[in-house]
This record gives structure tokens, sequence and C-alpha cells, in this order.
């Protein structure tokens, strides 16, 4: 099975041409060189790589097209694996247009109610008190065998409506290509927004630092390190996550500052331009990422089933409506009605209040995020713009710097993809030599005698 890690290896194996060092992928990934160097040694071994050795003794994986075909699904538990993702994405549609979907179904149930009421206090006025109750009344309302005929047709309308479906009215934006915009995956946006905008910053994180690391030639300051990890450059300890990852260690210059050197970085089989930008920089939280315009259905909706539902709880708790008749009937359809009305006012205001103190919480983190962005900025100009103290120091690690060891594919002292027969070892090199030798000593002999 594929780890997170190995994804991103094999990943960029394909991207750099599939001959590559654990310093290359270690910096296009910026994963740790040890989980590097372990999850290529599992890559080769379970796609056929090769190893490949260089006269400097650094060592290259080269790997044939298609390699990444050999973890294409395996047998049950792959497909068990690819059906419970689409599973899983179904249920995750289906999770975010529910939303929608009961904001549009409160607002009938809102609107029908309404209906009833008005019509049920209408009725109740013009009615002889002293008649027969012949229907589901409580208090002066009345409810008679067609109004609950119109509640049965709201609440089960698949089964019990002869007449056509009004899911059509409100699907129909799903169909709006050129508009790009779903009213009910909008419900959700509005209600919980569209995710974490800096998912993987982390990640993101450790690229960044390993392609900074690799523009300066394997050899970094605190100060320059600083607007990526975010950590105070004054303070060294920031610093020691980057070593433990990328196998570094610190050195004293003559004049007592601290460099970083990352020799574990040297090797390269790919050829890799890094241009970082100058400091790490987080996204904002957005309220949501639909257009405004786009929200304005949503806005309607929901302030609509917002008003109806607490009409109806004001409606329903006048004293005169409020008491109900002494028969069982009338007092539980009362009780019914009570309960669904209070249920429609928790949702609709529920509705309204989770977006609002996700805004509300929302303006705190985007300020945490101004100020983390500035500071990283901040230390950014400090390196553009170097004091003197800073510039001999600077100076130091330029001249300290470390050339990148190149895994030069034509000279090779041994590789994976021949036999260990087919490839001369040190013996038969020095057996090479002692010829030339020899010959080039025979032909001196032979023109002296001339």
């Amino acid at each position: 099975m594929q780890t997170t890690e190995k994804k991103q290896v094999i990943k960029a194996i394909g991207e750099l041409g599939r001959r590559v060092t654990a310093a290359d992928v270690a910096t296009k990934t910026g994963l740790p060189i040890l989980v590097v160097q372990q999850s290529l040694n599992q890559v080769a071994s379970e796609t056929g790589g090769h190893l490949q050795v260089g006269t400097t003794g650094d060592i290259a994986y080269s790997f044939t097209p298609g390699f990444s075909n050999a973890y294409v699904a395996r047998g049950i538990q792959a497909f068990l694996q690819s059906a419970a993702q689409k599973v899983w994405r179904v249920a995750l549609y289906l999770l975010r247009i529910s939303f929608g979907i009961m904001l549009i179904l409160s607002l009938i149930i809102v609107v029908v109610l309404i209906f009833v009421v008005v019509t049920a206090m209408l009725r109740g006025g013009r009615s002889d008190r002293g008649r027969d109750d012949d229907s589901f009344g409580f208090g002066s309302v009345n409810f008679s065998f067609f109004d609950w005929m119109i509640l049965r047709d709201i609440l089960w309308w698949n089964t019990w409506s002869a007449t056509t479906p009004m899911r059509y009215d409100y699907n129909q934006p799903t169909v709006r290509a050129r508009r790009n915009s779903n009213f009910l995956l909008n419900c959700f946006s509005f209600l919980f927004g569209d995710g974490d905008p800096n998912e993987g910053l982390d990640e993101k994180r450790w690229q960044l630092i390993a392609q900074v690391i690799k523009r300066n030639n394997n050899v970094m300051t605190a100060e320059q390190l600083a607007p990526y990890t975010g950590k105070d450059p004054s303070n060294e300890d920031g610093v020691l996550p980057v070593l433990v990852r990328f196998n570094g260690r610190p050195e004293v210059t003559e004049k007592g500052n601290i460099i970083y050197v990352f020799e574990s970085m040297q090797s390269t089989a790919a050829d890799q331009y890094h241009n970082p930008p100058a400091y790490l920089k987080e996204f904002p939280w957005k309220f949501s990422n639909v257009p405004a315009s786009d929200l304005i259905p949503v806005y309607l909706v929901a302030g609509l089933n917002l008003g109806g539902a607490w009409w109806l709880w004001f409606a329903l708790h006048q004293p005169g409506l409020s008491s109900s008749s002494s028969s069982g009937p009338s007092l539980q359809a009362a009780s019914s009605l009570f309960a669904l009305v209070n249920i429609l006012v928790a949702y609709g205001t529920l509705f309204l209040a989770i977006p609002f103190a996700r805004w509300f919480v929302q303006r705190m983190r985007n300020q945490s995020i101004e100020a983390r962005n500035n500071q990283r900025f901040r230390w950014a100009q400090i390196v553009a713009n170097p004091s003197p103290a800073l510039g001999e120091k600077l100076k130091e690690s330029v001249a300290l710097r470390l050339r990148d060891t190149h895994v030069d594919q034509s000279k090779l002292l041994f590789t994976t993809e021949n036999s260990a027969l087919d490839q001369p070892d040190d013996l038969d090199r020095k057996f090479k030599v002692i010829e030339k030798d020899l010959s080039r000593r025979d032909k001196d002999e032979a023109n002296e005698k001339l």
C-alpha cells in the first residue's frame, strides 16, 4: 500500500525525468532526506528501478517509463479501496447538497403552514363557536382534512403527491453551465465555506526551504531561513527542525558566526531550476469562493425562511391561539404543530447564525495570518537589505558554499542495469592502467632503439 510520502516520491520521480538522487526528490517534495532515501529504495525494489553510482561516490536512481504502473490496482484490496473512495465522494456530495434541499423544504413547509394558519384564523373568526367540532382544531384554529392533506404532500412528497414534483424548479440552476453555479452547493458554501485556503501549507513550507537551500549552494544562515520557517532568526533553535529534516550541521566561522551546511543535499542527477519567493505567504480565509451575485438567492431563501418561521411562532403563541381544546385529537394536533414550528425556527435561525459565527472567527484568523505574513516579510527585507554585521555573516556563508555534485550518466562506477560481471571493478581498472603504462613504456623503448 502506498503511503503519502511514497506517492509524493513517485510523482517527483516522474516529473524529474525518472533519473534522480535523494537530494533531487527531497528538493522537489520537501520531505526529509532519510524518508526520501527509504522511499526511493522501496520504489526501486518494487518497480525494477536501477541504482547508478558515479565516480564521486554519489548514488542516482534510474526508472523505466511507466514504472508507476506497478502500483495500479492490486487485486481485491485495490478494488475495495477504489470503491470506498467513490462511495465517499458520492456521500460527501449528497451531504453538501442536503443543506440546500433542507432549506428549500423548510421554506415550503413554512409557506404552507402560514397559509393554513391564516386560513384557519379567518375561518375561525367567521365560524359559529357552538357548532360541532368535526375537524382537527385547537382553540380557534381549526385544521380540516384538506389542510392535513397539504401537509402530508409536503412531508412525503414522492409518496403522496400526484402532481409534477416541484424539484424541477429548484434544481434548474444545476444545468446552467454558463453560470457555473449551483444553488444547493452554494448553500453549503454559505454555511461552511470552501475549506482551508492554506491546506498543505506545511508541505509547501518544506519545499520552499529545500529549494532555498539548493539555491544557496547548500549553505544557509538562520536569517535566510526565517522568512520560511517563521522562527525568530535571533534564536538559533528555530533552525533545528531544518537540520533534522535535511541532515544538516552547524559550523562556526572564524568571526564566531553560525552557518548551517547541508552536505546531503549536494548530489543531483536531474536538472532543476529554483526561484522560490522571498518569503512564505499564507492566504487569508474567504467567507465563500462563490461569487456574491450567486449567493443572493441563498440570502433571499434563508431570510424568507427565517422570517416566516418566526412569524408562525409568534402567531401560534398569541393568547387567543395558544389555548388548546381538551379533546385528544385537538391537543395532539396542536402539540405536533408547535413542535414542527419550533424545529423550523431553530433550523432557520441556525442557518444564518452559523455563517455569522464563521465570519467572526475568520476575521480573527485572518488578522493572525496577516501578522505572520508581515513578520516573515520583514525578515525577508532584513536579508535583502542586510546590516553590516549580517552582511559579513552572509559573505562568510558564501565562502563556505558547496557546489552540487552531478551524477553524470557517462561516468558511472556501477549501475544495477547491468550484471556485476559485465561491469569493471577497481581491479580491472588498475590492470588497464598498468597495461597502458606498459604499452607506453614499450613504445618509448622501441623509439630509443631506432
